[in-house]
């Protein structure tokens, strides 16, 4: 006699979160087991076709997840947390530099001649569309980039930012023929010196330094707007745990500053808006951050919560995160736990992107 269908069973393996049936695939390594998983169910059997067809990282499951892009030349990597590496060439790409990402749109900037003007343009890697902006001249040499909106709307704002002994400030708004550069002087008592793209925030551009200060802005009114606040959190030695890099994030209209040392230490902040002071965080609770030179992020995580992924490799192939619960380093897949860095290869030249 034929046993029942129950189906209630059947609607909990169908509605299995995406991130479990990722999680599933890294240990999938014989085409038998990978078809005998698109027969569980209808839902499954399109997942599973769509991953093993696209050209792209676009699958049900891969669309929930960042995916880290590194270059190569013409050729880009992109890392998933979870599983696999994907391959793709992009012509438009190959003599460019990415200097940010979001909402699945790339700020991308050419021109490799410094005494040449760089032209800089929007790029959307899964459509190929681009959006030239006014070319930046030579002299305008801004080291950190951040937008606000999807270019394809009419009210997005770009803005590129330098510190040497004063702090320049280039903003492009949607109509604009030219960028409008500030320049502006800095006290003696300061020494700003930017170290992370621009975060935009109520109307305003958060920009850290490498010591821990912010830089604040109104794109609108750069110069009767700019002000510097924080409290210094580093301060700049020779040493072991003297600072590799720093980053900023927004998490619930609150800013976060990520500390990584030299021997790989990994410290949290949060910034105080009435008293522009750093608390130290312990825990994010349900929360993945994500870090790059290019582009930095905050999600809801599902299956992994209270972690940290830098653009860092494991075996020149696994991406790595930091875990707060355990103070060290691991990656999905393989089976370690580290409290540094030094054999794993880091991406300075990556961004991540999330195909939208």
């Amino acid at each position: 006699m034929a046993e029942a269908f129950d189906e209630e069973l059947y609607d909990l393996w169908a509605n299995l979160p995406s991130e479990i049936l990722s999680l599933i695939q890294t240990y999938i390594t014989r085409e038998r087991d990978y078809n005998i998983l698109r027969f569980i169910c209808k839902s499954w059997r399109c997942i599973f076709v769509l991953h093993r067809q696209s050209p792209f990282p676009i699958d049900r499951f891969g669309l929930r997840s960042p995916l880290l892009m590194s270059s190569q030349g013409s050729r880009y990597n992109f890392f998933h947390p979870l599983h696999h590496t994907y391959y793709m060439q992009f012509p438009e790409l190959s003599d460019e530099k990415i200097v940010y990402s979001k909402d699945g749109w790339l700020l991308v900037k050419s021109g490799i001649v410094h005494m040449e003007d760089k032209q800089i343009f929007f790029f959307n890697p899964l459509t190929k569309m681009r959006i030239d902006l006014p070319d930046l001249t030579y002299y305008h040499r801004f080291a950190k980039f951040s937008f606000s909106g999807l270019p394809t709307s009419n009210d997005y704002v770009v803005v590129g930012i330098a510190s040497t002994l004063w702090v320049e400030i280039g903003v492009i708004k949607f109509g604009m023929d030219n960028w409008q550069v500030d320049e502006i002087s800095l006290e003696e008592r300061y020494s700003y010196h930017v170290s992370s793209n621009p975060v935009f925030m109520d109307g305003c551009c958060y920009c850290l330094d490498v010591n821990g200060k912010v830089g604040i802005f109104d794109p609108n009114d750069v110069i009767n707007s700019w002000k510097i606040v924080g409290n210094t959190l580093w301060r700049p030695r020779w040493s072991r745990d003297s600072l590799f890099q720093n980053f900023m994030v927004e998490s619930d209209e609150a800013l976060l500053a990520i500390f990584l040392t030299n021997d790989g230490r990994v410290y949290v902040y949060k910034l105080d808006q009435l008293k522009f002071d750093w608390i130290k965080v312990e825990d994010l609770d349900e929360k993945v951050i994500y870090l790059s030179n290019a582009s930095s992020w905050v999600e809801k995580g599902i299956i992994s919560k209270n972690k940290i992924y830098f653009p860092l490799l494991y075996d020149d192939k696994a991406l790595v995160f930091y875990s707060l619960n355990t103070r060290r380093y691991h990656s999905n897949g393989y089976d370690f736990s580290r409290n540094n860095f030094y054999d794993m290869k880091y991406l300075p030249h990556s961004s991540w992107i999330k195909i939208m």
